[in-house]
């Protein structure tokens, strides 16, 4: 009885795990990115750089792929604000 107890548990936890996998699978190929770019997002004179990536008018992700940069004082960052998307 204890054997059959015990079977039963790692039967629903195999079932649990699969379908967790097959649920993050599906959720994972259904983003599709129409575009994606790098952008440095910077604060006075200390930048980072990430990796945007957009489904549509939608940030769907963003990563750094970068450490923080800082430039002198005197540095200005010229470029203008858009969207991201």
């Amino acid at each position: 009885m204890f054997v059959r107890k015990i079977v039963f548990s790692l039967l629903i936890l195999i079932l649990l795990f699969t379908g967790f996998l097959l649920i993050e699978n599906n959720f994972t190929s259904s983003l599709i990115f129409n575009s994606t770019y790098t952008k440095a997002f910077c604060s006075e004179n200390t930048c980072i750089d990430f990796v945007v990536s957009c489904s549509g008018d939608e940030v769907v992700e963003l990563v750094p792929i970068s450490g923080f940069v800082t430039f002198g004082d005197d540095w200005v960052d010229e470029r203008e604000d858009k969207d991201l998307c």
